[in-house]
């Protein structure tokens, strides 16, 4: 009877070792969340109208002296606006749901854009001036450019945030900068709308922007809100050549 019992108890042990390590592998997925790649669907595309030239008729045997101003489209620069859905679920490694919650109203977290397919989430931290001239180089961009990507983001100015559940970055840590809301700059600073800041994984620079909950955006108007802006640079060549690729990933919470 003695003996009976221990059998018994030993395998009650192992039916609840066993048990735990189902559950620890079924909801691995749960433990070091961090950003998933986005599903990308497509609204619009927009560029800017040509300006049409103004003349003059000066007097023969005249010296003219003007200033010619132009607003001329940054080619080496691309903006991506838009509004941000998701689904919080809880799967395993097969992608099979055991629970989803779909109704998440507005979610806050972040939007990550980077030239990489595949990022080491776990290596994230601010992005080094190393990482950005090497970022600058590859898609040429000139180091003394007004307009580089180092010189875009030149302030250090911005929430904090979290990078799945494992990395913080700090407040005003990283080389950031505020895209423009109703046509006009911002004043940039950590309370400012359409934050975007750089990472860096080790090896690959990444454009992160805070999400925001259907706030108005760059346009001067009252019916267009957006949960996201970023500036993205892309190929510093003329025309379309080196035209770069961009992968979208994003992170969000319920509100």
């Amino acid at each position: 009877m003695k003996n009976m019992k221990i059998a018994i108890k030993k395998k009650t042990v192992n039916l609840v070792i066993a048990l735990a390590i189902t559950l620890i592998a079924l909801f691995s997925v749960v433990f070091g969340a961090e950003p998933d790649g986005a599903a990308v669907t497509y609204i619009s595309n927009s560029t800017k109208n040509a300006t049409p030239p103004q003349s003059r008729n000066d007097s023969k045997g005249t010296i003219t002296t003007l200033v010619l101003t132009a607003v001329q489209q940054n080619t080496k620069w691309k903006a991506y606006v838009g509004n941000v859905t998701g689904t919080l679920v809880l799967k395993d490694s097969s992608d099979y749901s055991i629970y989803e919650w779909t109704a998440l109203g507005n979610p806050t977290g972040e939007v990550y854009i980077t030239r990489n397919e595949t990022i080491t989430w776990a290596n994230i931290k601010c992005a080094n001036s190393t990482i950005i001239e090497n970022e600058q180089t590859a898609i040429n961009h000139s180091s003394i450019a007004s307009d580089n990507i180092n010189s875009t983001f030149s302030n250090i100015a911005h929430t904090s945030f979290w990078v799945g559940d494992i990395t913080q970055i700090a407040s005003s840590s990283c080389q950031s900068t505020a895209t423009w809301v109703n046509d006009s700059s911002q004043t940039i600073d950590e309370n400012a709308l359409f934050q975007e800041i750089l990472l860096q994984d080790d090896l690959n620079l990444i454009y992160a922007t805070i999400l925001e909950q259907d706030e108005f955006g760059y346009r001067n108007d009252s019916s267009t809100t957006y949960d996201f802006q970023a500036i993205i640079a892309d190929s510093g060549l003329p025309g379309s050549e080196g035209q770069i690729t961009y992968y979208f990933y994003v992170e969000i919470q319920s509100s």
